[in-house]
């Protein structure tokens, strides 16, 4: 009988029960302890799989008893890893030069200017001197991130000679991009694709950017449903995005865009998997599609259930984060008050010490919130963050 592998990293991922009719054996390779991991055939714990070069070959010795069907992944820093795997056992999915274009933002980018599509002045880092050279040409402000992070993790906006100097005092680690910094609102499409068709796809815009949790400041989105014009627009540059990358058969995606002030639409990254934070349960409040599901059972050779993201509500939803500060934390909500609140999870409790947010989806609270559209969801976003940071209690 044959395997399906689950590389896992998260709690939020039941693979099991997501693919009930799967009667191939089931192997999952993960760093968390997973309530009824018993339920799978084969169970591989690893401290930290970043860490672990043993799967590869663990699964091979595995594989001469139970052929590998399937390889699924969830996470940003796995897909590569899969991609490599689906290869060596020479099976269908996402392969390592589609998976390496998603993964590495230079080379997403030069993809994406052969196709035409807009993106920033970018440039890889691989002396300070190109830091200099870049700034030379192009001017401030610049951004400076990994080429292949996530989360917002080690980015940095440069706005003068003086923190550009601060900057490179800490030393500028392997693996960095320099880029033009855009001005203008971010907006992300996450959806899903199946052999070049696009099954679904929702526009949603940022409030407060994903840098903010640097100032300390929610991160907060809200999913359009009256502004048809915009959501076209958007909805199409992904289109066009995901055409220019390398193909993959099975693909789900998280684009972000930036709209400019004269209304120009660039690029600024675009990923093979979900959307973190709440992306996830805000399109399944407003939609009833649960897209890491769906991904999951595709990535499996199953269909999808896409149907009854069609139907139209009439309502619409989104998310906010509020990112830890720091100090102890000595109260905060148990509940909320609002009826349009549709999942409030506190992620941390009294007296847990806080050390600050290091990337953008670090959170103490997350919230999905449902409206009528767009603008009521924004005023109960701005509503709701107010509310929860009166009532919290951080000692320092």
């Amino acid at each position: 009988m044959g395997q399906i592998v689950f590389l896992n990293r998260s709690k939020s991922f039941p693979f099991k029960s997501w693919i009930p009719e799967i009667t191939e054996k089931l192997t999952l390779f993960t760093q968390l302890d997973i309530p009824g991991a018993d339920g799978y055939d084969f169970v591989f714990k690893k401290e930290a799989l970043d860490k672990d070069a043993l799967m590869e070959w663990e699964l091979i010795e595995l594989s001469e008893r139970h052929p590998v069907k399937a390889v699924v992944c969830h996470s940003e820093y796995d897909l590569l890893r899969a991609a490599k795997l689906r290869e060596y056992f020479c099976l269908p999915g996402q392969n390592a030069e589609s998976a390496l274009a998603y993964r590495n933002k230079v080379i997403m980018k030069d993809w994406a200017r052969k196709a035409g599509i807009e993106v920033a002045h970018y440039q890889e880092i691989t002396t300070p001197a190109d830091i200099a050279a870049f700034i030379r040409q192009y001017g401030y402000p610049v951004v400076i991130k990994p080429v292949d992070g996530g989360g917002s993790r080690h980015t940095a906006v440069l706005r003068d000679s003086g923190e550009c100097r601060s900057f490179l005092e800490k030393g500028v680690p392997q693996g960095m991009m320099i880029e033009s910094f855009v001005e203008g609102e971010m907006y992300h499409v996450d959806g899903l694709m199946h052999q070049g068709e696009m099954l679904f796809s929702s526009v949603s815009r940022y409030m407060n950017g994903c840098l903010s949790f640097h100032s300390g400041t929610s991160l907060g989105s809200v999913i359009l449903n009256s502004d048809s014009s915009r959501i076209q627009r958007l909805r199409r540059e992904a289109e066009r995005t995901l055409h220019a990358l390398p193909a993959s058969p099975v693909i789900a995606f998280h684009a972000e865009y930036f709209l400019t002030e004269d209304n120009r639409i660039l690029l600024c990254e675009i990923a093979s998997r979900t959307g973190g934070a709440r992306v996830v349960d805000a399109n399944e409040a407003a939609f009833g599609i649960h897209l890491n599901r769906e991904w999951i059972r595709m990535q499996c050779g199953l269909d999808a259930n896409i149907g009854i993201a069609s139907r139209n509500t009439g309502r619409t939803a989104g998310w906010l984060i509020v990112p830890p500060g720091q100090g102890i934390l000595r109260s905060i909500p148990e509940t909320t008050p609002f009826e349009w609140v549709v999942s409030y999870v506190p992620a941390l409790q009294k007296g847990e010490q806080m050390r600050g947010a290091v990337s953008s989806v670090d959170h103490m609270a997350s919230f999905v919130v449902e409206g009528a559209d767009e603008r009521e969801v924004e005023a109960r976003i701005t509503e709701l963050d107010q509310w929860f940071r009166d009532r919290i209690q951080v000692e320092a």
